[in-house]
């Protein structure tokens, strides 16, 4: 799981109070959502949470460490917590339903974060392996799903393994999500209802 991989990173290398973790990271979601995570300077992410620079660049190393930081906190939140308990479901139908709901207030709330993390490619190359992470990790999870339907035979008949995944993944990205929240001005009920309403075509009637 992503969180284990995460986990043994930045957060357990330094000895930084927690409260100051949370305070660069409290302020750091604030610029990202300003617009402004990305020209910000680490001097002024240390002044928007009251610390000192030096504390910032012993904590996590740079601004991308910062934005790593902030992913894990985003996928170890009760969110993803939700999301790993509806997987664990023993009925792999209901599993998949029970998925949806928490996906979506996932992105709902913490999306933002990691739309940034794939804003910041161009500037920080080491960011493309945290998004090859996350995208390892979400396909892992869709395939077990899958292949869990599949040896159920609760798959659409004709529809094979790897292009249900493909699809699930698809249908439960943050790119689908953000399609429908602002492109189609969905209502995030209407997006939960059109997300899971495309996953039951997956499933035999």
């Amino acid at each position: 799981m992503l969180v284990s991989a995460m986990a043994a990173r930045a957060y357990s290398r330094r000895r930084t109070s927690a409260k100051s973790v949370t305070s660069v990271l409290d302020a750091a979601e604030r610029l990202i959502r300003e617009g402004e995570f990305h020209s910000a300077t680490v001097e002024a992410l240390a002044e928007q949470a009251g610390i000192s620079r030096a504390t910032v660049f012993n904590r996590f190393g740079s601004k991308l460490g910062v934005l790593e930081a902030l992913v894990e906190r985003c996928f170890t939140g009760p969110e993803m917590r939700a999301i790993r308990e509806a997987l664990e479901l023993e009925d792999p139908v209901a599993a998949l339903e029970a998925m949806i709901e928490p996906s979506c207030m996932l992105w709902e709330a913490r999306g933002f974060i990691v739309e940034q993390l794939y804003a910041i490619v161009v500037l920080e190359p080491g960011a493309a392996a945290l998004i090859d992470e996350i995208e390892a990790d979400q396909r892992s999870d869709l395939k077990n799903l899958t292949r869990r339907l599949a040896r159920a035979d609760r798959l659409r008949p004709g529809l094979g393994e790897a292009r249900a995944a493909a699809t699930l993944h698809m249908l439960t990205s943050l790119e689908t999500f953000l399609r429908l929240r602002r492109a189609y001005g969905l209502s995030l009920r209407q997006t939960r209802e059109t997300i899971a309403e495309l996953a039951r075509t997956l499933l035999r009637d």
